[in-house]
């Protein structure tokens, strides 16, 4: 079948379920919701281009519409009738249009858009990653794709029953979440996962409920089943309990802009977790400067900027004074009050330098600066990728896969974890399978923690230019 007519048969069975869509579509609601509030978190210019990608009866067009101001707005989808739905709800802030779109081939669209974003629709390109990466093609410098669709077990528990019957299911094949990525340049980000899961009365409800969003079991080119074997299918459904599972997987990707600026930013997974010792030793592997946005807490201890001069070895032009220096142990946004001071972190700007440079933030990634900005908003707008600092121990884990996911959730690239203290290979193993991540180095318990150990601990790092490349390739 070609693809004209692939797109055909897809966009009438879509359209014969049009009206009845919305009554069928839970999951696809709540899927569409989740993805708006990501995209909300998104550091969008005002007024954006926005081009949404098999816009449905317009799930996430409104939950967009609601959450955002005004915008530029393309809507599209291949249904000429699923379009009209969702032109019939609230008038979306701003300029918008509706196009009848294949959204795999999308020929003929000018490009430059801040935002590309689709729910629960990129499942039906023939070639997931390659489709993705034409979309991609189509954003301006620093925009974002961002898409919600299904990932490999989903519909594991409508497998399991016609397994055990001795049956395979002609279900559609979905990629692993982790596999999932556009096939484009060097885009910055990646996939974040979740399992929702829903119950039917029974398997016919299940079925009745695909039927009325306009989705099939069998996969192309596979016969449905006939009717005993069906419903022997359903029978053995039923008795697991009539559940099935959405694996739901979240790609938030960003197409860098050429700021001129070169380095990493090192966050942490909570305080004290040893981001200034990392920074030493990263500003020493990498010949690198070293900035300090936020500093707090000097009423008790020097600042980081000193102690890492010592420990790299950092000559005064390679040292840049913090944005702000507030004395109380707080985090930036309670201690500013205590000294009758503000903090702007909109008015932070990185230090003009030739040389690559070391960020380190203050805190984790959800330490607030100001009355509205969190250090990963920080993180975001400087557009650098991360290197996440972690201890080695007892809970690391779940402390480091959720700061990953955070990450990932705001389109942030990651170039690695730091893990400090006794080693574990077992720890280390969980997060860079769990995490789809590298670490780059392991520090040890130290005797000392001083210049020659930091010399030492450098020269076990990867150059940068090796790091950053690596971003492109699978952890």
């Amino acid at each position: 079948m070609n693809r004209a007519s692939r797109n055909t048969r897809i966009g009438e069975r879509f359209g014969a379920a049009a009206d009845q869509y919305d009554a069928n579509a839970p999951a696809q609601r709540i899927t569409a919701e989740r993805l708006a509030d990501d995209i909300l978190r998104l550091p969008l210019p005002p007024n954006p281009r926005i081009l949404e990608i098999g816009c449905g009866t317009g799930l996430l067009t409104q939950a967009l519409g609601a959450r955002l101001g005004p915008a530029d707005w393309t809507i599209t989808d291949i249904s000429p009738a699923m379009l009209a739905r969702a032109q019939q709800g609230p008038a979306l802030p701003g300029r918008a249009r509706y196009q009848v779109l294949d959204g795999e081939h999308p020929d003929g669209l000018p490009g430059g858009y801040d935002l590309i974003c689709s729910s629960l629709a990129v499942q039906w390109f023939t070639e997931l990653n390659a489709g993705l990466g034409r979309l991609a093609a189509l954003l301006a410098p620093g925009g974002h794709l961002a898409v919600a669709t299904l990932a490999a077990d989903t519909f594991a528990e409508w497998r399991a029953a016609h397994r055990a019957i001795g049956l395979a299911a002609a279900t559609p094949h979905y990629p692993a979440a982790h596999a999932i990525r556009p096939a484009s340049g060097n885009l910055a980000g990646g996939v974040h996962s979740e399992r929702l899961i829903q119950q039917h009365p029974d398997g016919l409800h299940f079925l009745q409920a695909l039927k009325g969003i306009g989705a099939t079991t069998p996969a192309p080119g596979r016969a449905p089943l006939g009717a005993a074997a069906l419903r022997r299918v359903l029978a053995q459904f039923n008795q697991q309990g009539a559940t099935v599972t959405y694996h739901l997987a979240y790609g938030m990707w960003k197409n860098p802009t050429d700021s001129g600026l070169k380095g990493v930013f090192v966050t942490g997974t909570d305080t004290g977790i040893g981001k200034t010792l990392v920074s030493a030793i990263l500003a020493r592997a990498w010949n690198a400067d070293y900035w300090k946005p936020v500093q707090t807490g000097v009423a008790e201890e020097p600042g980081d900027t000193d102690t890492v001069a010592r420990l790299a070895q950092l000559p005064p032009e390679r040292q840049h004074l913090p944005a702000y220096v507030l004395q109380a142990p707080l985090s930036p946004w309670a201690a500013a009050p205590l000294e009758d001071a503000e903090i702007d972190a909109t008015a932070i700007v990185p230090p003009r330098t030739d040389a690559p440079l070391i960020i380190e933030g203050a805190g984790g990634l959800y330490v607030p600066i100001d009355d509205s900005h969190m250090m990963i908003d920080l993180i975001a707008r400087l557009g650098l990728p991360v290197v996440l600092a972690a201890r080695s121990g007892l809970g690391t884990i779940n402390h480091t896969l959720l700061s990953l996911e955070a990450l990932r959730r705001r389109a942030i690239p990651v170039l690695g974890v730091v893990m400090s203290g006794p080693l574990s290979a077992g720890n280390r193993e969980a997060i860079e399978r769990f995490g789809n991540v590298r670490v780059l180095a392991e520090i040890p318990p130290l005797d000392r923690v001083d210049a020659a150990a930091v010399e030492a601990l450098a020269r076990t790092i990867a150059p940068l230019d090796e790091c950053l490349a690596a971003l492109d390739g699978p952890a």
